[in-house]
């Protein structure tokens, strides 16, 4: 068993699972929540955290007691663009979906700071993926919450064009379930598990389709309301941007300083400037970065070669310095120390 401290979510996620469950599976709450000695009372305060635990325990119980594994999916069914308030309307009033992906992912912070969605070319393909962010760290998210939010954010896409489409490619991090119809039902034929990321992928012509409520004039409206709403600040710090990037560069083993400064839109020296002045640079990113996802991919039971070569490392010798830098300890012995059989 790991040790360490719990993780919490938000109470207002695990309210929205609950509510969905009671209505359309008549799912017993009461008896869920009191056995966790949770009081709906409490769930319903604004800013409340619980056990995030309880929400993976909610979503397995309730796939068990429906019989029904696309109950996530289902659940994520009930994301439209009109209930989104700005952020929908500039969706749909975008001129393709390539434009409405760009508009998700430059005003998310509309309807929470927690998720930030990432949009970048790769290899011919463009891919979509969400990270988390977790005190002061972006992480991936974990196999609920990806099915979920992947799920949710391909049907905000097919819910403003005329014509549903299915991803070029799905990526999930978790291990390939049993019910894999389930999967393919949203998310096409190709879908890939066990990969380093969860992720959707598009290709130019998807890309290229025209949405059902084109509207340049509205679009503008919304986009300056969008804009006065947030403030510069609210899109968060280039060095928050930068390490975002820098965690998808990991799955495309590339964490190069060309590679993420290109993805960011600036020039090397430009990016290095600008980090200076938030008091930081990337070599320092870099390496949040890889400490963080050492531990992870260790306590993944991933061996030190692969990790090194994960970490962007061209062999394991200067990770496994790093990692004694970080930890004061080998790979090995911390492992020892934060992992039970």
């Amino acid at each position: 068993m790991r040790l360490g401290v719990q993780k919490q979510a938000p109470a207002e996620a695990f309210l929205f699972i609950l509510t969905f469950l009671t209505k359309h599976y008549g799912f017993d709450v009461a008896s869920f929540i009191n056995a966790r000695n949770i009081s709906m009372k409490e769930l319903q305060i604004k800013g409340t955290k619980i056990n995030a635990v309880y929400i993976n325990e909610l979503i397995e119980e309730a796939i068990a007691y429906a019989g029904d594994s696309s109950v996530l999916f289902k659940l994520s069914e009930s994301v439209n663009p009109n209930k989104l308030g700005v952020l929908g309307y500039l969706m749909l009033h975008s001129r393709n979906v390539e434009e409405a992906i760009i508009k998700l992912c430059r005003y998310y912070p509309l309807i929470g700071k927690t998720l930030k969605p990432f949009f970048v070319a790769e290899n011919g393909m463009y891919k979509l993926t969400l990270l988390i962010h977790k005190e002061d760290e972006m992480e991936h998210l974990e196999k609920y919450s990806a099915e979920i939010h992947l799920s949710a954010l391909l049907h905000l896409i097919n819910k403003i064009i005329p014509q549903p489409i299915f991803p070029k490619q799905t990526i999930f991090r978790h291990t390939k379930p049993l019910h894999v119809k389930a999967y393919q039902s949203v998310f096409g034929e190709t879908i890939l598990f066990d990969e380093v990321e969860n992720a959707l992928y598009f290709d130019k012509a998807q890309l290229a389709m025209k949405t059902s409520y084109d509207n340049p004039y509205l679009l503008s409206v919304f986009e300056k309301e969008a804009e006065q709403s947030l403030g510069l600040s609210v899109h968060g710090s280039l060095s928050e941007h930068v390490k975002g990037f820098i965690l998808i560069g990991t799955g495309e083993l590339d964490v190069s300083l060309e590679s993420v400064a290109h993805k960011v839109g600036m020039h090397p020296r430009t990016l290095q400037k600008k980090l200076k002045i938030e008091g930081t640079s990337f070599v320092a990113l870099l390496g949040e970065v890889r400490q963080k996802l050492a531990t992870h991919y260790l306590q993944k039971g991933l061996d030190t070669p692969t990790i090194a070569s994960y970490l962007g490392y061209a062999e394991p010798s200067p990770f496994l310095r790093a990692f004694k830098k970080w930890y004061g300890l080998s790979p090995k012995a911390w492992l020892a120390l934060h992992v039970k059989s």
